[in-house]
């Protein structure tokens, strides 16, 4: 498991998480592997967070998770 905080675009955040995730598998010898994208944006709901599908990286499928989390007071 790979785990990344949504700092830039969903889109950017899963290219990373999925190229992170490829080299763990493979220094693992594995063929399962799931990055979970911690999702802390103020102005989505808790529905757009939250997903799971999967994604095709270099000709591996890969299962996402999207995670959501609130923001406590500081």
């Amino acid at each position: 498991m790979e785990l990344k905080i949504l700092r830039k675009s969903l889109k950017q955040t899963l290219e990373t998480g999925l190229g992170q995730t490829r080299q763990h598998m493979d220094r693992c010898g594995t063929r399962e592997g799931q990055p979970i994208l911690f999702d802390r944006t103020e102005n989505k709901s808790r529905e757009e967070k939250i997903f799971q599908r999967k994604e095709e990286y270099k000709g591996h499928v890969i299962g996402v998770w999207g995670m959501w989390v609130e923001l406590s007071e500081r």
